[in-house]
């Protein structure tokens, strides 16, 4: 199921993911890919845009990596 969310002044897409999904390390990515143009955008956000937030995967919320194993 895929989200729409509409964005305020100068709202940052990494705190737009976070509050969505809990995290933004690697969601930010997926959802840049899901709403071509948005990065031309830069950093802050204008007002009134409709960002898609499709669901992610349970698999890329937990990764488990361990360096020392």
């Amino acid at each position: 199921m895929t989200v729409h969310y509409i964005t305020r002044e100068n709202e940052m897409l990494d705190y737009i993911c976070f509050k969505h999904y809990g995290y933004s390390s690697g969601a930010v990515e997926i959802v840049l890919e899901e709403n071509p143009g948005l990065v031309d955008y830069g950093s802050f956000l204008p007002a009134g845009l409709k960002i898609r937030l499709p669901t992610i995967q349970e698999q890329l919320k937990k990764s488990k990596l361990k360096v020392w194993e």
